[in-house]
Formats: structure tokens, C-alpha cells, sequence
């Protein structure tokens, strides 16, 4: 409608509606955005230790990780990793209904419980996400 109008076309929203009806389309919404990532305010020291280098000879020094979302039948599922960048393997995971921080937590212990941390040298491993 918004287009037809640009072009100079009057037209109201009963008729555009009426039109699409006898064409057998149908009009689609956009989802509304959602924002699901709200930084704490406390947090100050947000500097990138990895210096964007995502590669390492030394397993268990530096991981990243991510939080992914996945349809499914009963609603939507949150998936949050945890990867090694000496081997590139996902060493830790968490699947959960909600995307609170706790998966992320959750994960990183599960790469710990794992024997996937340099865990001889906790203060020089990094955890780099968004």
C-alpha cells in the first residue's frame, strides 16, 4: 500500500485488502524485533583479550562461545556453546527454554568438568563472546 502510494496511487487499506482477497494473497507481518541482550551497567571493562586473534597452539587457553536459537515444535530452544580455537571443538554445551545467563555458565562448566580448560592456569584463560 505504501508503495502504491509513493507511485501516486490513492488507495486505502480496505480496498489493497479486498484486492489481495480476490487474488488469494495474503499479507504478512514482520515479527517485532526483540532485544535479548542487555549489558549490565557495572560492567565496565569490556576490552577484547583476544585482540581478534582466534587461533592458539596451547588447548584450553582461549574459547569462545555463542548463543544460537532453534524452532522446534513446542516452542523455541536456546543453544549456547562453548568452542576451543587450538582444536575447534565445541567442549562445552547447554540447551535450555529460557536465555539467561546460566546457560552460558552452565556450559562453560560443563568444558571444565570435561578436563577442557587449562585449568593449571585459570588467570591466563579467555572466554571471548559478543
Amino acid at each position: 500500500m505504501k508503495q502504491l502510494r509513493r507511485d501516486g496511487t490513492p488507495v486505502g487499506l480496505g480496498t489493497v485488502g479486498k484486492i489481495m482477497r480476490a487474488e488469494g494473497l495474503v499479507a504478512l507481518q514482520p515479527r517485532a524485533w526483540k532485544r535479548t541482550t542487555i549489558q549490565a551497567p557495572e560492567l565496565t571493562d569490556r576490552r577484547d583479550r583476544l585482540k581478534r586473534i582466534f587461533q592458539t597452539r596451547t588447548p584450553g587457553i582461549r574459547l569462545v562461545g555463542d548463543i544460537t536459537y532453534l524452532r522446534t515444535g513446542e516452542g523455541w530452544l536456546y543453544l549456547a556453546t562453548v568452542i576451543d580455537l587450538c582444536s575447534r571443538m565445541v567442549v562445552g554445551w547447554q540447551l535450555a527454554d529460557h536465555m539467561r545467563s546460566s546457560i552460558v555458565t552452565d556450559a562453560l562448566d560443563m568444558a571444565a568438568d570435561g578436563g577442557f580448560l587449562n585449568t593449571g592456569h585459570p588467570l591466563g584463560v579467555v572466554f571471548h563472546t559478543d
